[in-house]
């Protein structure tokens, strides 16, 4: 900044010296031009007051005049004009004496020019020295405040690399003592503020200092507004699927289009969600438990440590992220990483943490709450429905069949002498039956279909949008097939098998509402117990337990 007001300032002195020059210089042509015009007058006035024959004594007297070097008369019509000749120093002007004569005179302009030039080389030499001194005024006087200005612009740059120790000073007094002093005073203040801005993101995001960190702590701030809306959004979804749902958004937002997500519930051991982009590179889906990440509640990263993990199969990288694993739910992510992505991944990687690390304790929160609300309705031995479910359930069921014209299947089963399996091998197997055939009933009907322990070892199956009896009769004798055909290995290595019987209702073909269904599957089952066990009864009017529920 000092060089270019110097600069300027010698670029002016220097404008107004060259102006000056051409004004004298004019000024001076014009004087000559005066003072040899009234020369001409009289030259010429002279020749005019004489006869021509005199013409040659006068020019003989113009010759020796002082300021004439030279004078010829020209046989001529035309005049051309006064020449100034620099180079010889003489001015040559032309008289017009009529006739077709005209006078030429040489003046001697030595002294002319020597004055001229005299003139100029004193006005440039006091252009010079004005500008010397005007240097040295101006470096003096302003160097001190030129010298403010250039702290000022080092320590900006040191505030763009987020540093703010670049304090200035200066030996000035007065208002300039005051506008360092608050300048300074401003820095801390900045510093400060930016320290604790700095601190409180950090503690939010684990992110590298960047040689930009004014631009970084800029875009870290923007992606914290996100996470912010992203945790506040999540916070109002229903269940944990809709969150991780949720969170592949963001993971596809970022450009990761090869990744694994899983969610493992810690207590049943086993896989509940699970969404892969691309191929998986490890058989973590089949066997979680051999995850490395999953094991050690670690991140596991290819690119600090190569070939980390024994279970990936695939030349690329990887990253695999575990979250919500101090409780009930455990998720795992994997991102597979090519070689032209590895650094907008590690880039992206503080701020997917980020959003691993709030939604952690929400997603944790609505599992176990999931949990606790398939505790109230479900039975703790078998995994089934329980008769609170039932209560609740069924109205809606029914409603829903009514508005619909839908037909409903109920299915009532006992298994048959299941007390002896209790007197025989012991409450411990026969809790082991219960859950076998549990898991037969299962997988015997739709997800759409409900199945409910009813009691002991009764148990309750509601078909919803069946088409019509048979639909009902066949998933029954489904049911009670594939039951007869399972043999069930106790405690002590022996093996049995059991056989059911089963009532079946319809609505609402044999009955009206939801309860009267299931009665009326019951009084079916109590027929298929009393005539024979391990069959399919169809509910009907002629039923002895029907006809003694009309009589009563």
């Amino acid at each position: 900044m000092k060089k270019r007001i110097l600069i300027i300032i010698a670029l002016i002195m220097i404008i107004t010296t060259v102006i000056r020059t051409v004004a004298i210089s004019y000024s001076f042509l014009n004087f000559s031009d005066t003072v040899i015009e009234n020369e001409n007058c009289f030259i010429k006035d002279l020749f005019l007051e004489n006869n021509e024959k005199d013409y040659y004594k006068l020019l003989n007297i113009i010759k020796h005049s002082k300021h004439i070097k030279n004078a010829v008369i020209l046989e001529e019509t035309n005049i051309p004009k006064t020449v100034y000749d620099r180079k010889n120093k003489v001015i040559v002007s032309y008289i017009n004496l009529g006739k077709g004569k005209i006078l030429k005179i040489i003046y001697n302009a030595e002294e002319f020019y020597n004055k001229l030039y005299i003139a100029l080389a004193k006005l440039i030499a006091i252009g010079l020295f004005s500008l010397i001194i005007i240097i040295l005024i101006v470096n003096y006087y302003l160097n001190p405040y030129l010298e403010i200005f250039e702290s000022i612009s080092k320590s900006t740059k040191e505030i763009l690399k987020g540093k703010f120790n670049q304090q200035i000073s200066t030996k000035l007094n007065g208002e300039a003592k005051n506008f360092v002093n608050s300048y300074n005073y401003f820095l801390k203040k900045l510093k400060e503020s930016f320290g604790v801005i700095e601190e409180k993101y950090t503690t939010l995001i684990e992110k590298e200092k960047s040689n930009d960190p004014l631009n970084d702590a800029k875009e870290t701030i923007e992606q914290l507004s996100e996470i912010f809306k992203f945790k506040r959004l999540i916070e109002e979804d229903i269940d944990v699927e809709s969150i991780l749902k949720r969170l592949i958004d963001v993971i596809k937002n970022y450009g990761i289009n090869h990744f694994v997500l899983i969610g493992i519930d810690n207590n049943k051991k086993e896989i509940i969600y699970s969404k892969t982009e691309g191929d998986e590179c490890c058989d973590i889906t089949d066997n979680f438990n051999l995850c490395r990440a999953y094991r050690t509640k670690n991140i596991i990263n290819s690119i600090q440590y190569p070939k980390i993990c024994q279970r990936h199969f695939c030349e690329n990288d990887y990253i695999c992220i575990p979250f919500s694993n101090s409780g009930n739910f455990t998720g795992i992510l994997k991102i597979m990483i090519n070689k032209n992505e590895t650094e907008k991944i590690k880039h992206d990687l503080p701020y997917i943490k980020a959003y691993l690390n709030e939604i952690s304790s929400i997603i944790e929160s609505k599992y176990t709450l999931e949990l606790l609300h398939e505790q109230s309705i479900k039975d703790p031995l078998t995994g089934l429905f329980n008769r609170r479910f039932l209560e609740k359930t069924l109205p809606i069921v029914m409603g829903s069949a009514n508005r619909e014209e839908r037909k409903i299947g109920f299915l009532m089963i006992d298994i048959d002498h299941f007390k002896r399996v209790n007197d025989t091998y012991g409450h411990k197997n026969g809790d082991l039956v219960l859950q076998k055939l549990s898991d037969i009933i299962k997988n015997s009907i739709r997800k759409s279909d409900i199945a409910v322990r009813y009691g002991g070892e009764e148990f309750l199956v509601i078909l919803q949008n069946i088409k019509d009896i048979n639909d009902a009769i066949n998933v029954a004798e489904k049911i009670r097939k594939n039951i007869e055909n399972t043999e069930i290995e106790l405690d002590n290595g022996k093996t049995i098998k059991k056989t059911i019987s089963v009532g079946v209702s319809i609505y609402p073909d044999q009955c009206k509402k939801g309860w009267e269904c299931i009665k009326f599957a019951d009084m079916a089952l109590y027929e298929a117990k009393n005539s024979g066990r391990n069959k399919v009864v169809l509910f009907n009017k002629n039923l002895a337990e029907y006809k003694n529920y009309i009589n009563t």
